[in-house]
């Protein structure tokens, strides 16, 4: 009977160790994903990906230039939502977290925002023309509010669900790889999409002025409403695409250790490797941001190339989709690190030299090709980076959570994001822009060269910073995946009983080893808890 006993327990054990480390029998028949399978989940991430690009590009300049919104009240509508949309992040992958369905922990998230959310960009790019401009203030924050709500609806589960297709690494990589090379086609479809639609739309001249006042620009109205038409058709297509394709690992979506929300903020940032990660994304993609949030206005106010500013965008998206396989082979050849040193030392000369082609505007299509090159490298490889980072996390923790780590990525996405907008729009009334006026003082074009050239350059340096404290180069990932092969193995065997102490289970020598990457853990506490006893009994 106490071999029954002993027989259950090892058999209980080998099920937790398959929740974290994946069945080797099961992913010996999984192992390989059907391509068809990796292009069906990889179309999902395209919406996302659209509707940020046009919205990075355009949205500023939509709502100054065409909706012609005071420049105070574009800047409360970007910040708030952007704070707003970094709010959710956590939460919806804390959401996420706690979601058991027949469908799944992630598609049901999928489903049900699709069609929303296709409603919401379309009545996000409509000029409702309210006669009081509060009142088109609230309209654009309120559609705001609600589109950056159903994105992250869609991209928190929808990236989470990565570490969810396969136990095999290589797979999951293969995976992450055709997800970004599909975003990249997605942010060329969206630009794609609008220029398309200013080609046909827009044939007027540059704008429509009476006694140097702006009047509204009819044709700039339509181009934006019907490109966010077509857009919100195949947000729905290519959303239900992934949904109806792509199967959870069922052993991979079990119950999990439910956390409150202030255990989760200490679980992910206690964890050093993806504090470093984060800032890493976070300060890289500042310096995109700047650059791309403000370039509209720098092409039309520096460059004088307000007709052929959608051409000159879709170029660079073309080259961002190009120079991606070259990185994919550069990273594996000279390592992760080293890959995002040199995409840095491409991008910091190239946005410099913003400051001085106003004097040589058409060596913007040269300069594209370069910049397009940095871009590329700042998109991909923090990305890559991450299923390291969930990966040595679940090793030396014994837990998969790898939502919550994607969810706070994506959140570092969108803060840079918003903060950019933010600040951008906010210093443009003090430079003396006017969005009624048809011609702006001397300080508006040399606010726009400082703003897509030195903040970028800062940004970078900063990444640089947190790259070189990040601990985990090519040793150390080849490590990480040994270990994890090692304790895939061990689920064949019934599991010993020294698999469960907490060095062990850590994947540590000791206890010291392991808090030097994670601050004061739960065997930490115990450690604690046992000292105190000691000291109890000693007094008495």
């Amino acid at each position: 009977m106490m071999s029954n006993f002993f027989d259950k327990m090892k058999q209980s054990r080998t099920e937790k160790e398959r929740l974290v480390f994946g069945d080797p029998r099961k992913a010996a028949q999984v192992s390989k994903l059907a391509l068809w399978r990796k292009v069906c989940y990889a179309v999902g991430s395209m919406p996302y990906a659209m509707c940020n690009t046009v919205i990075g590009y355009y949205f500023t300049f939509f709502l100054l230039e065409v909706a012609l919104l005071d420049p105070t009240y574009a800047l409360m509508i970007v910040l708030l939502g952007r704070v707003w949309d970094g709010i959710s992040d956590p939460i919806c992958g804390y959401l996420c977290s706690r979601t058991k369905t027949k469908l799944g922990q992630f598609r049901p998230w999928l489903l049900l925002s699709a069609f929303p959310t296709a409603i919401v960009y379309f009545c996000l790019w409509y000029v409702p023309h309210f006669e009081e401009d509060v009142f088109n203030f609230l309209y654009y924050l309120i559609m705001y509010f609600l589109l950056q709500t159903l994105l992250t609806c869609v991209h928190v589960p929808y990236t989470a669900l990565t570490m969810h297709l396969s136990y095999n690494q290589k797979e999951i990589d293969s995976v992450t790889l055709y997800r970004v090379i599909f975003e990249m086609f997605g942010t060329l479809l969206g630009i794609g999409i609008y220029t398309v639609s200013f080609t046909i739309f827009v044939r007027g001249a540059d704008d429509d002025c009476v006694n140097g006042i702006k009047g509204r620009d009819i044709e700039k109205e339509r181009a934006f409403r019907y490109h966010a038409a077509f857009l919100g058709v195949l947000i729905v297509l290519m959303i239900l695409t992934t949904f109806f394709t792509v199967r959870e690992q069922k052993e991979m979506t079990k119950e999990k250790t439910k956390l409150s929300i202030k255990e989760i903020l200490k679980e992910t940032w206690s964890f050093k490797p993806y504090r470093y990660l984060f800032f890493i994304e976070l300060f890289s993609w500042l310096a995109v941001q700047f650059g791309q949030g403000n370039f509209t206005f720098y092409a039309k106010y520096v460059l004088k190339l307000d007709r052929t500013l959608p051409y000159v965008i879709f170029l660079l998206m073309i080259i961002n989709i190009f120079w991606l396989p070259i990185w994919q082979l550069i990273l594996s050849r000279i390592g992760k690190k080293t890959a995002f040193v040199l995409g840095a030392w491409i991008l910091m000369p190239s946005f410099l030299s913003l400051l001085y082609l106003g004097y040589y505007p058409n060596l913007v299509w040269v300069l594209g090709v370069v910049i397009g090159g940095g871009i590329s490298a700042a998109y991909l490889l923090p990305w890559s980076m991450l299923p390291d980072v969930v990966d040595d996390a679940s090793l030396k923790t014994g837990i998969r959570r790898e939502e919550l780590f994607y969810s706070f990525f994506v959140f570092g996405n969108k803060f840079s994001s918003g903060i950019t907008l933010g600040i951008s729009t906010g210093v443009y009334k003090l430079a003396g822009y006017d969005q009624l006026a048809c011609v702006q003082p001397w300080t508006v074009p040399l606010l726009f060269k400082l703003l897509v050239s030195c903040p970028p350059v800062i940004f970078i340096l900063i990444s640089l910073i947190f790259l070189w404290r990040y601990p985990i180069n090519e040793e150390r990932r080849a490590e990480i995946k040994e270990k994890l092969q090692k304790k895939r193995q061990t689920v064949k065997e019934s599991v010993d009983d020294s698999i469960y102490s907490p060095s062990s289970r850590t994947g540590y020598a000791s206890n010291e080893d392991r808090d030097s990457d994670f601050g004061e853990s739960s065997f930490t506490l115990q450690g604690k808890l046992k000292n105190n006893k000691t000291d109890t009994s000693a007094r008495s």
